[in-house]
């Protein structure tokens, strides 16, 4: 009997080939929202670029003087002189370098003032374009073909860098945790497979990085093997900007809608104030959201693993690619919170236990990649039974209550704001801090839906899906507005002219998202206590303002009943004093009504000055 080969039937494959026909794992799946998941990839991309290049050079943008509206009016100008031109075209291919960058000079001009300013900019643009020849007539009636644009001037890659941009996990920051927008590294990969799966048409990008003479541009697929099959080789061009980055793609969708990606722009403005955000819309409204404040937010530290974050398996991985040689500096370098007199206690406790179980003991020079099983058992138990300082809170970055407050005035014009920073918290090993405003009345319109009160972000970055799924949704919820003046939804948040917000900032964050897609925040029993003391602050200023608006209502139309019936009252009080025999004659009507109208216009006033200082403190 012949003997037959046995051949395996598990079969090995790429994290690009798991993701290629995955990506609504990511927010890519058609539906309105897939409009906004490409303009949060991507702007979120373009502001960490635009963040970076500042962190590194303080000077590299002017931020003294605030855009002037003569400059904002020119960019609409030229945007819509840029629509005005613009041809509709069936997914056009660039065919040759000089093609891409004649295409990228004319779609900068718009904001080429701003750039010769050295302000911080970025530049979107979504269109509809003519439907390809490939789709079936049961799809033409139902999807369109956007032509989706970006700009940045940050601080660009290098050759090297571009060849990894768009590869799965190329970016990813999942062995230090810093307070970034992204997290996994499956946004623009995703993105990119999502382009040219439902389009067939490649990736276009032109990056000039700021210590390069030249800008590199590159049109290519990326493949399941996690590399790239060129359209046009990456190739050294004469920029057409300072430094930054450029990217150009098409992606089928359901018709565009607005309230999803317009409203993602409007929303990351908000929080990200120091970076002007131009946005074209694909009905060719232009919609521009100037910088507003003249100062960066500071530059996150990278955090730690502190002990009470670390399970075994990752202990286990820390030990297996620590390039520390010794136990002891693997201790007291890998963790925050970790001194050397601490690290030096847990190798004396372990060598207690490994002593009572007759075992081999460990020195602090033992190579921690040369313990036993046992050894890192009894370690990491010994490891995970000691007390710790809470986890350093110098790795997170807040808003500020009062940028906060000075952002959404000028944005949404109220008539009370008031905002709240609470102090760092820590969990799971990781700090974070909670921030909630509060706006109300104005010129904010009245809501129709739960939805338009709560804007949820998460470091600086908006939330629009999953809501109700979201740790912040339901802290809000929890929070018994009617004790605030406030009417409410079924669901417990308040409605009328008001708007919440929420901020959450930290590494933290980045442990706690439900999903790849990272739009809503886990219930964790200490952020919502924390989100709902933020709340339930600015909800009391709000009700002492409420409270002093309808006692001031109160007086005023007590004084102004007063003053209608002044005359009326002057003249009786005057007959009345008539029939008394004593009365001199020296009080008349003329000098009563006099005094009562010199007293209410003073009750007024007073009334006026603070109910204006109420709103000018708030």
């Amino acid at each position: 009997m012949s003997k037959e080969k046995v051949v395996g039937e598990i079969k090995q494959s790429t994290i690009a080939e798991f993701m290629r026909k995955r990506t609504q794992l990511v927010g890519f799946e058609f539906g309105f929202n897939k409009h906004m998941q490409y303009v949060a990839e991507f702007l979120d991309n373009a502001l960490d670029a635009i963040e970076s290049f500042y962190w590194k050079f303080p000077d590299a943008y002017n931020l003294e003087n605030n855009v002037s509206n003569d400059i904002l009016d020119e960019i609409v100008k030229c945007a819509r002189e840029m629509i005005e031109n613009s041809k509709e075209d069936d997914l056009k291919e660039f065919r040759t370098s000089e093609e891409v960058i004649e295409h990228v000079r004319e779609f900068i001009k718009p904001v080429r003032m701003l750039l010769d300013m050295r302000e911080p900019v970025v530049v979107i643009r979504l269109r509809e374009v003519k439907t390809p020849a490939f789709l079936s007539d049961a799809y033409r009636g139902n999807v369109r073909v956007y032509e989706f644009t970006i700009f940045d001037n940050g601080g660009g890659m290098i050759p090297q860098d571009l060849k990894k941009f768009g590869i799965y996990l190329a970016s990813s920051k999942s062995e230090r945790l810093r307070q970034t927008r992204g997290s996994q590294g499956f946004g623009a990969p995703s993105a990119f497979t999502d382009a040219q799966n439902t389009t067939g048409k490649p990736i276009t990008v032109v990056s000039k990085h700021y210590s390069r003479d030249k800008a590199t541009v590159a049109s290519f697929f990326t493949t399941t093997k996690n590399t790239k099959d060129y359209v046009i080789y990456p190739k050294k061009v004469e920029p057409s900007f300072p430094h930054g980055t450029f990217v150009k793609l098409y992606y089928l969708n359901i018709v565009y809608k607005r309230g999803y990606a317009d409203v993602y722009v409007e929303r990351a403005a908000l929080l990200n104030a120091h970076v002007t955000i131009v946005f074209i819309d694909p009905y060719n409204d232009v919609h521009v959201y100037p910088r507003r404040v003249s100062e960066f937010p500071p530059e996150p530290k990278y955090a730690k693993p502190h002990p009470a974050s670390v399970n075994i398996g990752e202990f286990q991985d820390l030990l297996r690619d620590t390039r520390q040689k010794t136990l002891l500096s693997f201790l007291s370098k890998t963790f925050s919170r970790m001194s050397n007199k601490k690290a030096r206690k847990i190798i004396e406790e372990t060598n207690k236990e490994l002593k009572k179980l007759g075992l081999p003991l460990v020195a602090k020079n033992t190579d921690p990649k040369k313990l036993t099983k046992k050894q890192v058992e009894i370690l990491f138990k010994v490891f995970t039974s000691q007390k710790y300082l809470a986890p350093s809170k110098d790795t997170v970055v807040p808003v500020g209550s009062e940028v906060f407050k000075k952002v959404v005035r000028e944005m949404l014009k109220p008539e009370f704001v008031e905002a709240v920073t609470r102090p760092p918290t820590s969990g799971k090993g990781l700090s974070y801090v909670v921030e909630a405003c509060i706006a109300y009345g104005g010129e904010i319109p009245y809501t129709t839906s739960s939805s338009q009160v709560l804007w949820r972000f998460v470091n600086r970055t908006p939330k629009l899906r999953d809501n109700s799924d979201c740790a912040i949704w339901k802290a809000a919820a929890s929070v018994n507005w009617k004790n605030y003046k406030l009417d409410v939804f079924e669901n417990g948040l308040p409605r009328g002219q008001v708007r919440l917000f929420v901020h959450v900032a930290g590494p933290f964050v980045h442990v706690m998202f439900k999903g790849q897609s990272k739009q809503a925040l886990a219930e964790d029993k200490l952020l919502i206590k924390e989100i709902k003391l933020a709340l339930e602050e600015v909800a009391r200023k709000l009700r002492s303002y409420i409270s002093g608006k309808e006692a001031a209502d109160r007086k005023a139309k007590r004084a102004f009943v007063l003053s209608k019936y002044a005359e009326k009252f002057a003249k009786s009080l005057c007959n009345i004093l008539k029939t008394d025999v004593e009365f001199d004659g020296s009080i008349n009507p003329e000098m009563v009504i006099e005094k009562m109208k010199s007293s209410i216009e003073s009750v007024e006033r007073v009334v006026k000055e603070v109910a204006v200082a109420e709103t000018s403190g708030s």
